[in-house]
């Protein structure tokens, strides 16, 4: 990401949301981005990182994104409109409680556990319940996902995968730990994370995640930055 565009990201200023997506929509329009072209055998997972404050701007311009790709007009013959699945971790989480068979407990106790409200798991009990549930040591909530992902390219649903929703489950899921456990379980198409706060590379600690601008970072390098690769787009993308 540019110098400018972190900076809004950080001082909680507004950026263009309607030129950040249509470079997204030149950039996912791309064959060569569809095919990975040019990762060397990395994980074609990306990540477009907005102010925080923006959520609901990014949140409608989502489906229509949606809608332009998968309508739009191929520029060659074995070019094709891709299908994108998008998937709400917080829809995912819900899911998981369900199949369970624990989601209508959990939203019974949720009061009384609620005494004292913090991201501090050892202070929140609900927290602390659902990060038993749902936190860094489940599977649940990567193995949904990838099952969502499966069937979605057995049907030939998934050629580009969106995850959204990453502000609701914070912090029992935490973004840098999902794409992790991701990692060789969505290797067929390319991901993208929208993640309300900062992704930015540091010459000490090298790339970081930074929720809403202001939580403490995550470190995660694995991605590439959807906002950098726009604003330098290889020539093949054009």
């Amino acid at each position: 990401m540019s110098g400018t565009a972190t900076e809004a990201v950080t001082s909680g200023e507004r950026r263009d949301i309607d030129a950040d997506f249509d470079k997204l929509r030149r950039i996912m329009e791309s064959l060569s981005f569809r095919r990975s072209t040019g990762m060397a055998g990395e994980q074609a997972f990306y990540i477009y990182d907005y102010p925080p404050i923006q959520e609901l701007d990014v949140a409608e311009h989502i489906p229509q994104l949606v809608k332009q790709l998968q309508t739009m007009t191929p520029k060659a013959d074995d070019d094709y409109a891709p299908r994108v699945l998008v998937i709400d971790l917080y829809d995912v989480a819900i899911e998981a409680l369900r199949n369970r068979g624990v989601l209508e407990k959990v939203l019974g106790i949720e009061e009384k556990r609620h005494q004292v409200v913090s991201s501090n798991v050892r202070e929140d009990r609900f927290l602390s319940l659902l990060n038993n549930m749902l936190g860094a040591d489940a599977q649940q909530v990567p193995d949904l996902i990838a099952k969502r992902y499966e069937d979605a390219r057995e049907g030939n649903n998934a050629d580009i995968v969106f995850l959204t929703g990453v502000g609701k489950v914070y912090p029992y899921i935490r973004a840098h730990t999902l794409l992790n456990t991701l990692q060789g379980r969505i290797d067929d198409c390319p991901l993208v994370l929208f993640y309300p706060g900062t992704y930015a590379s540091k010459s000490a600690s090298g790339s970081t995640l930074t929720l809403f601008g202001c939580l403490p970072e995550d470190n995660y390098y694995r991605a590439r930055d959807l906002m950098e690769m726009s604003e330098r787009m290889d020539p093949e993308w054009s």
